[in-house]
């Protein structure tokens, strides 16, 4: 190994640690915050009727448990140099676990709203129908649960050696299913959500389209129409949310995505130090922007959603409402 790529190697090492300490611990901190606000928000009687806000607080959850056993641990890496993953197989594999599911369920979870957006937009009736209290439920806790099991193989394919710390075996049995699942959480939800947010665009342009009515129309269609518009105006804002909260998905998940595939796409060709360390730089901001991501839905809530606006400002003024009230009296 030359000196030119020992200084490249430590070079790079020494940005993510500023990237880390400077980017991410503020991101880790501020995620917290607004991943329990968005809980709270959607928690509050005017948004806990609707069907998406089970898939939004749902996919809030998922996004902290991700944060503190993925997040945390880069976070006190870059200020003590201390990773217990490094140190315990017991912690790797746990840690893993909890990750893996953590993502797979905040991915399933999206997947579910954009899928749930595009019912309520359809022109069919029976499509529409399954858009419900009952279907989200359902599919929350029947996901859930077959998630913590599809994954369960996952951690025994990491092993703690010197030349693999807390990472997956090349010699494991288990690492091929591995690695398809990888690939396949990757892929599926990019795959999903650009196909579902497609939809959901062309069935808010086939109810523009259907608006043009005739003037000859009598009053009881014109009611029926305006009927009509009302019950999509108050479905619009969650729609705006869905499709906003898949184009920051797309943005911002799109580097993690591609350096999973290619990772398994070169497993086997021989890499120079300078490649390997140019990969794990490159896995590193992938994996900054994809935790970024999860601390952004809370502003993305704020600005796509008037009701998410107003009520999260009544949250945050109700506890001066009271001592302000009994001053008065």
């Amino acid at each position: 190994m030359n000196s030119t790529t020992v200084t490249l190697s430590v070079y790079l090492a020494n940005v993510q640690i500023q990237i880390i300490r400077s980017l991410l611990t503020p991101v880790y901190i501020i995620s917290n915050l607004t991943n329990l606000a968005n809980i709270l928000i959607f928690l509050q009687p005017t948004l806990r009727s609707h069907v998406c806000s089970y898939y939004f607080i749902g996919a809030s959850l998922a996004h902290l448990l991700y944060l503190n056993m993925g997040c945390s641990t880069r976070v006190i890496w870059a200020w003590t140099g201390y990773d217990l993953s490094l140190k315990s197989l017991i912690f790797c594999q746990t840690r893993v676990y909890f990750v893996i599911f953590g993502l797979s369920a905040s991915r399933y979870l999206l997947c579910l709203i954009s899928i749930d957006r595009w019912m309520i937009t359809s022109r069919n009736a029976l499509t529409r129908q399954l858009s419900s209290s009952k279907t989200a439920r359902r599919m929350i806790i029947g996901g859930i649960v077959f998630l913590l099991l599809i994954i369960i193989h996952a951690p025994f394919a990491y092993v703690l050696t010197d030349t693999i710390p807390c990472g997956p075996s090349p010699q494991s049995n288990l690492f091929m299913l591995y690695t398809i699942y990888n690939v396949a959480l990757s892929l599926t939800p990019l795959i999903t959500l650009v196909i579902f947010s497609l939809l959901i665009l062309y069935n808010i342009e086939q109810l523009r389209s259907q608006r043009i009515a005739p003037v000859e129309q009598t009053s009881v269609m014109n009611n029926v129409s305006h009927a009509g518009r009302q019950y999509k105006k108050k479905d619009m804002q969650f729609i705006r949310l869905a499709l906003i909260q898949v184009a920051a998905y797309l943005i911002f998940n799109t580097l993690h995505a591609y350096n999973t595939i290619y990772a398994v796409a070169t497993q086997n060709r021989i890499k120079t130090a300078d490649q390997r360390a140019l990969e794990g730089f490159l896995n590193g901001i992938g994996l900054n922007l994809h935790y970024t991501y999860t601390g952004i839905t809370f502003f993305l809530y704020t600005m796509a959603s008037v009701s998410f606006r107003k009520i999260c400002i009544d949250f945050l003024r109700r506890p001066f409402k009271h001592p302000l009230a009994l001053r008065h009296e």
